[in-house]
C-alpha cells in the first residue's frame, strides 16, 4: 500500500486541486432560501398566535362583563329588573348590532376596546320568573361584531 494515498491531508489536497471541496454557490443559495422560507413560516405562525390570543382575551373580558351584570341582577329588587334602555332586538332575542353604540345598555372600556352590554328581561305569564339574557358585544379591528351571551333565570322569592 502506498503511504501517501492513506494520508488524509494529502488526499484532501488532491480533492481540493480538483475543485471537490466545500459547497458551491448554488448549494448555499438553495439552503438559504429553504431557511428563509422556514423562518417566514414561523413568523406567520407567531402573528396568527398573537391574533388568536387577542381574540380569546376579548372573549374572556366580555364573558366577565356579562357575568358581572348577571350578578348585579341577583342583588337588584324584583320590580327594578328591566330591559336595557335604547335596545332594538331583531328576530327572536338577538340585538341589532347597528343600534348598539347609540346609547343602548351600558358601555365599558377595557384595555382600549369598548364593550357594549345589553340585556333583555322576559317575565313569565305569572311574573314569578324572569329570564335574563345579557349580551356583551364588541367590534374587532375589521369592524366585525362579536358577542358573548349569558342567560339566567331569577324567581320572585324573598323579595
Amino acid at each position: 500500500m502506498d503511504r501517501e494515498s492513506e494520508d488524509p491531508v494529502i488526499t484532501g489536497m488532491r480533492h481540493a486541486a480538483r475543485g471537490e471541496e466545500g459547497f458551491s454557490l448554488i448549494e448555499v443559495l438553495v439552503s438559504l432560501t429553504i431557511l428563509a422560507v422556514g423562518l417566514l413560516s414561523l413568523a406567520l405562525l407567531q402573528v396568527t398566535a398573537i391574533k388568536g390570543n387577542v381574540g380569546a382575551s376579548k372573549s374572556t373580558i366580555a364573558t366577565e362583563l356579562a357575568q358581572t351584570k348577571l350578578e348585579l341582577f341577583r342583588r337588584t329588587a324584583w320590580a327594578a329588573i328591566d330591559n336595557s334602555t335604547n335596545t332594538a332586538f331583531g328576530v327572536g332575542t338577538t340585538p341589532i348590532y347597528a343600534n348598539v353604540p347609540a346609547g343602548a345598555g351600558d358601555n365599558v372600556s377595557v384595555r382600549g376596546a369598548t364593550f357594549y352590554r345589553i340585556w333583555r328581561v322576559l317575565p313569565n305569564a305569572t311574573d314569578s320568573l324572569k329570564t335574563i339574557t345579557v349580551w356583551t358585544c364588541w367590534q374587532d379591528d375589521l369592524g366585525n361584531w362579536h358577542s358573548v351571551m349569558l342567560v339566567t333565570q331569577r324567581a320572585n322569592v324573598g323579595s
